[in-house]
């Protein structure tokens, strides 16, 4: 029998490397709420994103190992997102960019697993941050429609 897991210290959804209108939060900005050691509001904490997010750290059977919590290992990752027509893995960084082992851990996963990977660096200036840019990881088409900025549903029409 497998143990659920539990966010326990790690608040890293909430501290703004997602992006939510609805609680105005982004990175560098935090969510309001967000008390560093978990949610002020979380038995009425919104549908969205708070209630809808998965963490793949958290899924039932998630594959990855207790080492990639998000604030231990500095990626944020969401597993069977699609892109076009890509069933994909999104690795958001909890900072400027994943560290090297994560993102090591990530691309062994998505090569093993057959399964493109998109994942993110944070752009910053003067220490605010500024943008991102996407890389990916997988098949020569996703990964070169990812580098020239072409959406999914630039390539992949009928």
């Amino acid at each position: 029998m497998t143990t659920k897991r539990q966010c326990g210290e790690c608040t890293a959804c909430c501290e703004g490397w997602l992006r939510s209108k609805v609680i105005d939060m982004e990175p560098g900005r935090p969510c309001q709420h967000c008390t560093g050691q978990g949610c002020a509001i979380y038995p009425d904490r919104p549908e969205d994103p708070c209630r809808t997010f998965e963490c793949g750290w958290l899924k039932a059977d998630s594959p990855m190992p207790e080492e990639l919590r998000p604030d231990r290992c500095g990626a944020i990752v969401i597993f069977n997102r699609y892109w076009g027509r890509f069933r994909i893995v999104v690795a958001i960084p909890a900072g400027a960019e994943i560290p090297p082992a994560t993102l090591e851990w990530l691309q062994a996963y998505a090569r093993d697993n057959g399964v493109p990977l998109l994942f993110d660096r944070r752009l910053t200036r003067d220490g605010r941050y500024v943008g991102i840019k996407e890389f990916g990881y997988g098949p020569p088409a996703f990964v070169e429609a990812v580098r020239d900025g072409i959406g999914p549903q630039d390539i992949f029409q009928p």
